[in-house]
């Protein structure tokens, strides 16, 4: 099993009133790191918008267990939790040096274009998807 992570510095324009990053603005972080991953997996977002189907978010949940301030260094380790039929489930964790700050979890589901009715997620996707699963 192999993780994926990405890292990005807090920028002054997500720090809230209090000089701690904004909580809406690590759902922007997440979806980063989701669509990287999706990329390093063969589906880049630019193809799925090119296809015949969408990926909508269906479902989004944090929670903040330490403050991420200005200029630290945040590592996000993205675990695709579960792969279902037409459902994708990830959860993250947001890392500051060896501390968990954060963590979060979506889904996505795979839907027809045209009808807007479930469909099954790519099988190649799937595949390399599972190379991720914890």
């Amino acid at each position: 099993m192999k993780s994926f992570q990405q890292t990005f510095q807090v920028p002054f324009h997500e720090l809230d009133p209090g000089g701690v990053m904004f909580h809406a603005h690590l759902f922007s972080h997440a979806h980063n790191a989701y669509a990287a991953l999706l990329s390093e997996a063969g589906h880049s977002l630019k193809t799925i918008l090119a296809s015949d189907y969408l990926v909508p978010l269906a479902h989004a949940e944090a929670d903040y267990l330490h403050p991420l301030l200005l200029d630290d260094e945040v590592r996000i380790t993205v675990f695709p939790a579960s792969v279902g039929n037409s459902a994708l489930h990830f959860s993250y964790e947001f890392h500051k040096e060896d501390m968990l700050c954060a963590t979060a979890a979506t889904s996505h589901v795979f839907l027809c274009k045209a009808s807007k009715t479930p469909v099954a997620v790519p099988e190649n996707l799937r595949q390399n998807l599972l190379a991720y699963s914890s």
